[in-house]
């Protein structure tokens, strides 16, 4: 047999496993489940339904789904997405207390890093084994999302700028679970308390997840629609940003709210309304660029938790 089979590289990506084999079961189990859902969601749960309206991508509330398993069908499309944006929390709170905070707390990372293998390759490989699990599961949970997702894309819990649905449909769920899991290495290392470590790793997530709402739609150029005072808006299918009236010179004012007014309008010299958002075009571009912020994030995170473990080996 091969020499390379016994690496001190091998050797330790089996110990990460072997250690942490419940979580990884856990972790496969959880995979497993959410996408027996989204599968049922996707065929049986369904085909026996019926549409109500017309489920047109873009637009809001564009149609309903009626029959008999209805209500379970709109529960399980609802739990799914959650299970998925739920896996940075997961993540992070998971390297922040079982894959380093245990060991800093207990000292069996300096037990390990006397042995054959370098504190560098340890962190390295207890970073890289979750990272590919953590990426082909979210990945096959996404791919099954966006399956359930086309079949009715008009459905409230399908569109793309519900809160929620966006971080289930595309590379940013894969993106964030690996911040999360070096957010959790960098407050272990910080910390070095298991309990500590796993609530600022989640709260830390958490704030980042909030913060990546807050300025998602600003991430690409907005279009705008206008309208006169009898039409209101056209062709608003997307993620809202503003809204306002319009004046005779061009101007975009806030809506002085008397659109049955004439005079009202006459006076605030208003002849239309205007409306700025996201639309279905610009999910891919937003993507992109949230997936590159998120990756160039956990790139910086990873250089300082590298950064603190070169710093503890100093004399």
């Amino acid at each position: 047999m091969s020499t390379a089979a016994f690496s001190p590289s091998t050797g330790l990506t089996w110990t990460v496993l072997k250690v942490h084999r419940l979580a990884l079961w856990l972790w496969v189990a959880y995979v497993a489940i959410t996408a027996a859902m989204l599968l049922w969601l996707w065929g049986p749960g369904f085909s026996g339904l019926h549409i109500t309206g017309r489920c047109v991508a873009g637009v809001a509330n564009a149609c309903t789904v009626t029959g008999q398993g209805a209500g379970t069908y709109e529960y399980l499309l609802a739990l799914t997405t959650s299970l998925i944006t739920l896996v940075p929390g997961i993540a992070a709170a998971f390297a922040g207390g079982l894959l380093f905070g245990r060991e800093l707390e207990r000292g069996t990372a300096a037990l390990a890093w006397t042995q054959s293998v370098s504190p560098a390759r340890w962190l390295t490989t207890k970073l890289t084994v979750p990272a590919a699990f953590l990426v082909v599961g979210t990945g096959i949970l996404v791919a099954l999302r966006r399956l359930v997702a086309s079949g009715a894309s008009g459905l409230p819990d399908n569109q793309w700028f519900t809160d929620g649905v966006y971080s289930a449909l595309g590379p940013t769920a894969l993106a964030l679970p690996l911040l999360g899991l070096a957010l959790g290495a960098l407050v272990a290392f910080i910390s070095r308390r298991v309990i500590t470590s796993m609530c600022v790793s989640l709260a830390l997530t958490g704030i980042v997840i909030t913060a990546l709402g807050e300025i998602r739609p600003h991430l690409w150029p907005a279009a705008t629609v206008t309208g006169n005072v009898r039409e209101g808006y056209r062709g608003f299918t997307g993620l809202f940003l503003d809204e306002g009236a319009v004046t005779a010179s061009g101007a975009h004012i806030a809506d002085p709210l008397c659109r049955d007014s004439t005079n009202c309008l006459a006076q605030h010299n208003v002849t239309g309304f205007y409306r700025e958002f996201q639309p279905s075009s610009h999910f891919w571009p937003l993507q992109l660029v949230e997936t590159g912020i998120l990756l160039a994030l956990t790139a910086l995170v990873v250089a300082a938790v590298f950064a603190l473990l070169r710093r503890n080996q100093r004399p």
